[in-house]
């Protein structure tokens, strides 16, 4: 009577632990499903936010505050979904460049109508206004604030003004003729902060030399941008682009003319070298057709032996030094 009893035991357990081996072989494909699934599902809600997913509980965090209870519903109605969590997005850096007739603004906002707002507050006739920004995060401050700054940049007639925002503090970097053209946009600055710490590194120097901009703010700026909006990325074991990969590339172009001097390199990810160079090249050549300097590119390619499946291993990421 012992011999059926083992053999039912025998039969019992190794289901079980076929099961719990299934778990683990499949519990990662489960995740990337739900991961894009939660993906679709803000996007087609008009909302944004970076999603992880943990076995059937999702966190999507960067969110902007006003919108956290509507995210937070649209995740957890996404079927397959167990607890939906969300984590407000925290004021972010807020980067603006005047360089001659250029206005760059780059940053993130909550939604269309803040960017509007930014928009409308730096708008100017005698200047383009390039704005390469994200939705999904806060601004540090307000867009008409951000106005001013752009005013007192122009109305002390300098050309070339880099201001970086964040946490409450205010740095403002330019090169001008002389110490009266320093006081003058010392003054307009410091009037238009209105009381917001702020860091001074006006150098007086010959106009006809470029001015210093703050590369470690313009290589974040252009991060953010980049991967708040998808990364430059390209379908699965091809070259071809992923969703609207150039026009985020042409934005980066136009984000790196404020910097003449700065180096660019494009690490490109594939699952072999000639993918990834190929992919790094096609990035390059938008950018040299934003007008960025070829001799200032670089390519490094990651290879990616174990397969494409995670997005990160077909993508081409932007480093500014």
């Amino acid at each position: 009577m012992r011999l059926p009893h083992a053999v039912w035991i025998g039969g019992l357990l190794v289901p079980a632990l076929l099961a719990a081996s299934g778990v683990f072989a499949y519990g990662g494909g489960v995740e990337r499903e739900l991961d894009a699934d939660v993906r679709s599902a803000l996007d087609r809600a008009g909302y944004h936010g970076v999603v992880s997913v943990t076995g059937r509980s999702v966190v999507v965090s960067e969110v902007a505050p006003r919108s956290a209870d509507a995210v937070r519903a649209v995740a957890a109605d996404v079927t397959g979904v167990a607890s939906a969590e969300v984590r407000l997005a925290e004021p972010e850096q807020l980067l603006l460049a005047v360089r001659g007739t250029e206005v760059l603004v780059s940053g993130a906002v909550s939604d269309d109508a803040e960017r509007r707002a930014l928009l409308d507050a730096v708008q100017s006739a005698d200047h383009r206004v390039t704005a390469a920004l994200r939705l999904g995060g806060t601004l540090p401050i307000p867009p008409v604030v951000i106005g001013r700054l752009v005013t007192a940049a122009m109305s002390a007639r300098v050309t070339e003004v880099t201001t970086t925002v964040h946490s409450g503090h205010v740095a403002v970097a330019a090169r001008v003729p002389d110490e009266e053209r320093a006081n003058a946009v010392r003054t307009a600055v410091r009037e238009a902060v209105n009381g917001l710490k702020l860091t001074d590194r006006i150098e007086v120097g010959s106009s006809a030399t470029t001015g210093d901009l703050n590369v470690e703010a313009l290589h974040d700026s252009i991060n953010r941008l980049v991967n708040g909006n998808g990364a430059i990325r390209f379908v699965q074991g091809t070259t071809a682009w992923e969703g609207h990969g150039p026009v985020l590339v042409q934005r980066v172009g136009r984000m790196l003319l404020v910097a003449p001097r700065a180096s660019i390199t494009l690490v490109s990810h594939g699952t072999d070298p000639a993918m990834a160079t190929t992919r790094g090249q096609m990035v390059r050549d938008v950018l040299v057709g934003q007008g960025v300097a070829p001799a200032l590119i670089a390519i490094e390619t990651r290879p990616a032996p174990q397969g494409e499946y995670d997005p990160v291993t077909r993508q081409v990421d932007v480093v500014v030094r």
